[in-house]
């Protein structure tokens, strides 16, 4: 079976461990909350020596199934404080698989006073000199490296991770070289930076094969699988116009974010929608392109190359919630402005919801104005020069909302919302609230349920239902687009997870694996010091009333606390 890697940065060394049986079929999100409630002490400052990054796969990957090479890193957030995974396309997870590693746990820090990156091959790391990267981007970094070691794909931190910013993410490295493909959400970039290790350059020349590859079993159920995902309304949807299809859906819902959080429509909303970004790509050509896969061998096709007016790539993909929170949020409807702008902090190592967040809060304080792209530019550009206002925008939108006396600040355990006015979409303001992991639509998002978004009935328990699921599928390695096709049919993972470890589980079994994951989770961020009174909506939201349909958040504390309370 697989193995795990441990690297001992302050002793640079490193072993390989045999995966514990556990694990076989626990990876990603659960992986994370397992090995943290077993070895990180939840106390322990996010930013020393105590906490661990685990970066991992789940027990999908390697094994040609389409999306399911997703790659899950994980820590104690320095932004909300409490268990953090942040998740990202690109070909980590497939090149962790490639070289029989279920996952790699950084533990310790370098206690000299050099940065390193580390290079991890089938049966050896080292620790190469970092000096020379220190102050790049994540892009300049990207192709440094890339001209020195080739057959490699790289997870980096910018500017932003190396000052430890709570800001800060992760580039990965995706199927066509290039970086940028972000594991963005909850500072784990900073927590990297922390321990002065650069980047991570993984081999993808691993010659390890997954012996379920050689099962007729499994292969006939991932054919199965394969069949249904590419037959599935929603995923031909994301495969024309990507996440951007999503804009039009809730600009309608009165839920997208505008001018702070301020109102729920945006009058230059269709400029941003899918339909026009896939136009202007059309149009545009050169290195345009509409669909396009983060990993190899995905079906969906989610992503896209938004190119400028020469046709030169400017960022690689051009996605929802950056157009919410980068766009209307801040008053801009030129998708050429977000895009410049989320090439930006890619290149800085920024999360782009955070960071629309911030600068919303810095525009209501009237530091900049909604609406100047130019101004906004140059606000992020402060960053890698550590000065007052790139600190501010470093460290995330709840620091920036209490130095600038703001009272909308739009965050839940000190995360920012992602681009859906809790107002509007109850079931994912539900969870915004309830989740671990902070305000985070990845941990339960519920737009494309079939209910009414604005009444607050039944949302509780399809926030409830979503948020297990997507914390099953995180923990399995799966993308979460494949729900549209595969949540309704759920023996169709389970016949493929069952033909793969020669288990005999059931359809409950999804249902379980997301259960087990949340409830260690809980249980990490409650020794952390979390209670209930973390699980809440900032107050404003039920006070101001959000235009145009006058939608309040309405939910009593004691309908938010149920919803988890057999987890406890």
């Amino acid at each position: 079976m697989m193995n795990i890697l441990r690297v001992k940065l302050d002793k640079k060394e490193y072993e390989y461990q045999e995966l514990p049986k556990k694990y076989y079929t626990v990876g990603g999100r659960g992986f994370i909350a397992g090995i943290m409630n077993d070895e990180v002490p939840p106390e322990c400052y996010p930013l020393g020596s105590e906490n661990k990054m685990i970066i991992c796969t789940g027990p999908t990957s390697g094994l040609s199934i389409s999306s399911g090479g997703r790659l899950s890193i994980g820590a104690k957030s320095p932004l909300t404080g409490g268990i953090k995974e942040s998740n990202s396309g690109g070909m980590g997870a497939e090149s962790l698989a490639s070289l029989g590693l279920r996952g790699i746990i950084l533990e310790g820090k370098i206690n000299d006073d050099n940065w390193y990156i580390l290079k991890v091959d089938e049966d050896k790391v080292e620790f190469i000199g970092a000096e020379e990267y220190l102050g790049l981007g994540n892009y300049e970094t990207k192709d440094k490296l890339a001209d020195k070691y080739d057959n490699y794909h790289l997870i980096s931190i910018g500017q932003s991770g190396e000052y430890k910013y709570h800001n800060a993410g992760l580039s990965v490295s995706d199927l066509f070289g290039r970086t940028g493909r972000m594991a963005a959400r909850g500072g784990l970039g900073a927590v990297l930076g922390s321990k002065k290790i650069k980047g991570i350059l993984i081999s993808s020349n691993g010659n390890y094969k997954h012996p379920a590859l050689e099962k007729d079993e499994f292969k006939e159920a991932r054919k199965e699988y394969h069949q249904l995902v590419a037959n599935a309304d929603r995923i031909s949807v994301l495969r024309e116009y990507g996440t951007a299809s999503t804009v039009m859906e809730v600009q309608e819902l009165g839920a997208l974010p505008t001018r702070n959080f301020s109102e729920g429509q945006f009058e230059g909303a269709e400029n941003l929608s899918g339909e026009n970004i896939y136009d202007i790509i059309q149009e545009r050509g050169g290195a345009g392109e509409n669909f396009e896969p983060c990993m190899k061998g995905c079906i969906i096709q989610c992503s896209n190359v938004y190119p400028d007016k020469d046709g030169n790539e400017l960022v690689a993909p051009l996605e929802y919630e950056t157009l919410g929170l980068i766009g209307s949020n801040l008053g801009l409807s030129d998708p050429d402005d977000v895009a410049r702008i989320n090439r930006i902090c890619n290149d800085y190592g920024l999360d782009t919801i955070e960071t629309g967040g911030v600068l919303g809060v810095m525009a209501e304080a009237g530091l900049l104005e909604f609406g100047d792209a130019e101004g906004f530019i140059e606000a992020i550009k402060e960053v890698p020069k550590d000065t007052w206002i790139g600190r501010m925008i470093g460290m995330g939108t709840g620091v920036t909302a209490k130095l600038l006396n703001v009272k909308r600040a739009p965050v839940v355990k000190n995360q920012c919302m992602s681009a859906y006015d809790p107002r509007g979409v109850k079931g994912t303001g539900v969870t915004y609230a309830t989740s671990p992991m902070g305000a985070d639509h990845t941990a339960g998002l519920t737009v494309f349920m079939p209910m009414d978004h604005h009444d607050k009935k039944d949302q509780i328990d399809v926030s409830r239902k979503m948020q297990v699921g997507r914390a099953a599928y995180d923990t399995l390695g799966l993308c979460v687009f494949l729900m549209a096709a595969t949540a309704p049919h759920p023996e169709v993972i389970v016949k493929m997870i069952n033909s793969i470890f020669d288990l005999d589980k059931d359809e409950g079994f999804i249902t379980e694996l997301g259960e087990k994951t949340i409830k260690w989770e809980k249980e990490f961020n409650k020794k952390a010091g979390f209670d209930k009174s973390d699980d809440r909506i900032p107050e404003y939201f039920k006070k101001e009333a959000l235009p145009p349909f006058d939608l309040k958040w309405d939910f009593e504390d004691e309908e938010l606390d149920s919803i988890f309370e057999d987890l406890e």
